[in-house]
């Protein structure tokens, strides 16, 4: 998703913290767009105390007219690359600091999803699907049928959603991924009627395989077809279901994860995860790692949580829509790391990472503190909480388990603010 990102110069009149100065950059997962401030004219300067806004760092909603009544400051907003930051007042009744804020926009960043779907002949006995029905064989295939079907029809996602849909294996020769770069079903907006293209192609499906498990293909033609469909404006994502270890193509693991791994790197683009009974959890574990998917702590299966991917054993509608959902939020969420290495400091001063806060404002102005712990392995369970990739030389802040859930599980207008230099940072005692 597309969150709204907004970089600048926050002043704090002692003790009244001051609105956020400068104007917002939207921005996608690559990088926030520079947007210059208006001049600040005599009112950036100092006179008598303007009208003073939320009291949480990084809170947009406040005033945005600062000393003298004139515009707060005068200079530029930076987006995360870099650039100055802008002029703040040097009167000694001041002091600046600067920070990001992330935006949960409502409207913003639709989904496509391209979903590609393992057939092969273990996922057992076949069904054909029947809205309002369960399912009449105990089998994956006739399981996972009906809930990929059910969440089809109907889930109505958090975001506008279309998806695209393949299945797994296709032929002796489609290791290069050709035949898996154009989907079955095109691009479909969702949810979908009980006699949409999808639902009859999965319900016509009879599992029964005979070229192996060629995640080789598989993962070449998602990478070719999300990169070449990317539309303006959409997160693009790929999914890859499947029961089974790879069987013919390449049957390395690390080399499959590295298809995927470079896909993200290259293209930006996720790659999830959703294993069955019969896969190696394991291997399943190491594709999701390198596609960039969030650690979360349901249907983990053998790995220990949190993991990567989702296990849904035999397919069970409860278990398949649940990952689903979670792929959707994770698409299209708040993020859970936050780079430092591109926040510029207030001028004259130099960035000092003993001085970083971290707040959650959600869609009705509620802030919550973040505060630092100093390694992964110190998060508490009992409160959110952050901590440096690495302490001696941070290049991004990253949100342990509890406090990322906080932040995910945010609705449409929620804020993370990250702030530099206003006070010392909050730490969570051990």
């Amino acid at each position: 998703m597309q969150q709204k990102v907004l970089v600048g110069i926050w002043v704090r009149a002692l003790p009244v913290v001051a609105a956020l100065a400068a104007a917002g950059a939207c921005s996608n997962d690559n990088a926030a767009i520079a947007t210059p401030v208006a001049s600040g004219g005599a009112g950036a300067s100092m006179g008598s105390a303007g009208s003073a806004g939320s009291t949480s760092a990084g809170n947009s909603s406040g005033a945005r007219t600062g000393v003298g009544g004139g515009p707060m400051l005068a200079g530029g907003a930076t987006g995360l690359s870099g650039g100055s930051a802008g002029t703040a007042p040097t009167d000694a009744g001041f002091e600046a600091c600067s920070g990001s804020q992330y935006m949960q926009t409502e409207g913003a960043s639709p989904l496509d999803i391209y979903f590609i779907f393992d057939r092969t002949a273990s996922m057992g006995t076949d069904c054909a699907y029947v809205h309002g029905t369960t399912p009449p064989v105990a089998s994956k295939a006739c399981f996972a049928t009906y809930a990929l079907s059910d969440y089809l029809i109907n889930e109505n996602p958090m975001v506008d959603t279309r998806l695209a849909f393949q299945f797994m294996s296709l032929s002796n020769t489609d290791c290069d991924g050709t035949l898996y770069a154009t989907p079955l079903i095109p691009l479909t907006q969702l949810p979908v009627v009980e006699t949409d293209p999808l639902i009859t192609t999965i319900s016509n499906e009879t599992f029964k395989g005979g070229f192996g498990t060629h995640i080789e293909g598989a993962l070449r033609g998602m990478a070719q077809f999300t990169t070449n469909n990317v539309t303006a404006g959409r997160e693009m994502i790929g999914v890859l279901m499947t029961d089974g270890d790879p069987s013919g193509c390449v049957e390395d693991i690390p080399t499959l994860s590295q298809i995927i791994s470079d896909h993200l790197m290259n293209d930006k683009i996720k790659t999830y995860v959703i294993g069955m009974t019969g896969g190696t959890d394991a291997n399943l574990e190491q594709y999701a790692i390198a596609g960039g998917a969030d650690a979360h702590s349901d249907f983990c299966g053998s790995v220990a949580a949190p993991c990567h991917y989702w296990n849904v054993g035999d397919g069970s509608a409860n278990a398949v829509i649940s990952a689903l959902q979670g792929i959707v939020k994770q698409a299209v969420p708040l993020p859970c790391d936050y780079p430092v290495s591109g926040i510029t400091p207030p001028d004259g001063q130099t960035v000092n990472f003993a001085n970083v806060n971290v707040t959650l404002t959600d869609q009705s102005n509620v802030v919550t503190t973040i505060g630092q712990v100093d390694t992964a392995a110190d998060c508490p369970t009992d409160k959110p909480a952050w901590y440096y990739d690495d302490p001696a030389q941070p290049t991004k802040i990253s949100l342990c388990k509890n406090a990322c859930d906080l932040v995910t599980a945010s609705t449409m207008g929620s804020s993370v603010s990250v702030v530099i230099g206003c006070t010392p940072t909050v730490k969570i005692p051990k």
